[in-house]
């Protein structure tokens, strides 16, 4: 446990000192009486609590406050000042103090009950949220089983289907909860569930589909980091499944060999995902933004979902679809 206090007037520092150990006896106490002693504490460890003036000479409470929070964003804040008002009271609350008490002899009682108040609301916040990272860590998990017991289903439904086309029909809905499980396995390794490593995920997208060609297609990876939250990485992976699909299943008829490249850049707004082939091209009498089959459909559909674009090149040899979307 250290405490830090922030106060240029050492006699006031010394007070509160005395009036909040009373509730943490065992605390290590740290003082900052300027600019570089606050700066030197900060670089050694953060503090858990923060105890600050307003009014400073050399910066004010809340300069100290951000420069605190930047090394430990869980460090509990208590403004004990004698220059404010009202107004000052309502913006340092509105900034992220816990509390604010007023100076004064009588006050020191308040200010050592206002620091343990806070102290004990962010450890109970602390640990609800850790329990709720555990349930979410466990969800993830059954739903990824679960993904896999679908997949098991619909392969031994596919078995025992005598028609061509449904089988591929089948084998299709497989590849799409396979990327949907693939996108789970990113969320429980993950330590921040709320955003996903979809450069990780691609990864193993494009690993996983290309190597159902059996060796004759190649895979290029160019991926840099990109880090997108869940409800954006959910469909931008499903549109990823259904290009890396589609060039794998036309590209590359009659056990033609071939390479699939595919390249995840970021962008000051967002992300792109270009994936190119050397294959047969799309047909010249194709018009892909009216395409009517089930994955140009659900291609455009979960791209309008998400505010983004898809284009597509015919080239002099092989095809090129390219997906931008915004953050």
């Amino acid at each position: 446990m250290r405490i830090l206090f922030v106060d240029d007037d050492p006699d006031t520092r010394a007070l509160a000192i005395r009036a909040v150990t009373q509730e943490f006896p065992d605390a290590e106490v740290r003082e900052a009486p300027d600019l570089n002693g606050l700066d030197e504490l900060l670089r050694e460890q953060a503090p858990d609590i923060l105890v600050t003036d307003y009014d400073l000479r050399w910066s004010d409470g809340i300069a100290v406050f951000d420069k605190v929070k930047a090394a430990n964003p869980f460090c509990c804040t208590v403004m004990f000042t004698g220059t404010g008002n009202e107004e000052l009271a309502v913006r340092v609350l509105k900034h992220g103090f816990d509390d604010y008490v007023v100076k004064g002899a009588k006050q020191l009682r308040r200010l050592a009950m206002a620091v343990r108040s806070a102290f004990d609301r962010r450890r109970e916040l602390l640990e609800l949220g850790e329990n709720r990272d555990l349930v979410l860590k466990e969800l993830y998990h059954r739903l990824h089983n679960n993904l896999q017991i679908v997949i098991s289903l619909l392969r031994m439904t596919e078995k025992a289907i005598t028609n061509a086309g449904d089988r591929e029909q089948l084998a299709d809905l497989q590849r799409r909860i396979q990327a949907l499980s693939a996108l789970q396995e990113e969320f429980y390794r993950s330590e921040d569930f709320r955003r996903v490593d979809f450069a990780a995920f691609m990864e193993r997208l494009s690993g996983s589909l290309a190597g159902l060609s059996g060796g004759r297609v190649r895979l290029a990876l160019r991926l840099e980091a990109v880090e997108l939250p869940v409800d954006l990485a959910v469909p931008f992976g499903l549109i990823a499944n259904e290009v890396l699909t589609n060039s794998l299943k036309h590209a590359f008829p009659d056990d033609r060999t071939g390479q699939l490249s595919v390249t995840l850049q970021a962008t000051a707004g967002g992300a792109v995902l270009t994936i190119v082939d050397d294959g047969a091209g799309y047909p010249e009498n194709l018009d892909l933004s009216v395409a009517s089959g089930v994955g140009m459909r659900l291609i455009r559909r979960l791209t309008d979902q998400i505010g983004g674009e898809v284009s597509y090149e015919r080239g002099e040899v092989g095809a090129l679809c390219r997906i931008s979307v915004p953050l």
